[in-house]
């Protein structure tokens, strides 16, 4: 029986899509090694472990995870696959720290047919506005904050005219270790 976190209603006419919005673990401050070199600190890297493991306990089975080019957010994607039992991992350059409009990468993601339960790994703001247009339309409408290691899931019947996606859940990391 699937816990009542992840219980999607069952649907005859349409299909439905699991959408995970994950922000990256903490990590090292910039220094001179820049942006996109950043790694996760020990501390980031044992509390996505523990991320992991709550997602696991939650029934979380994504069939891919997209993750930012960026080293936090591989390092990041790379123990969420392997804690949730070896995903595949796909680098999306569109996610890199404000690297497309919103309304770009929902057009990117819906390009992924087939896959019913998909995982992306990303930075804030963007992950923010990203759930802000799926859920209302507008980068700026209901705008989500994430923490490091907070995740969102969202839920989607496609079919018919347009997606439409709603918030089933948005927990912070302290919450998610606690599972």
């Amino acid at each position: 029986m699937r816990n009542l976190l992840t219980r999607r209603p069952r649907h005859d006419e349409v299909s439905a899509v699991e959408l995970y919005l994950v922000r990256h673990g903490i990590a090292e401050k910039g220094g001179d090694m820049g942006d996109v070199q950043r790694a996760l600190t020990p501390k980031g890297r044992a509390r996505m472990e523990a991320i992991a493991r709550a997602l696991r306990i939650l029934e979380v089975r994504p069939d891919l995870i997209l993750t930012s080019p960026l080293r936090r957010a591989q390092e990041t994607a790379a123990i969420l696959a392997r804690g949730l039992g070896n995903v595949e991992l796909t680098e999306l350059s569109q996610l890199a720290l404000n690297g497309a409009h919103p309304s770009e990468l929902s057009h990117l993601l819906s390009g992924y047919q087939g896959v019913e339960t998909l995982m992306v790994v990303g930075h804030q703001p963007s992950l923010g506005k990203l759930a802000s247009f799926l859920l209302c339309g507008s980068p700026e409408g209901c705008e989500l904050e994430f923490k490091k290691g907070g995740v969102a899931r969202l839920y989607a019947q496609t079919g018919g005219e347009a997606v439409r996606y709603r918030l089933e859940w948005l927990l912070g990391p302290r919450v998610m270790r606690k599972i």
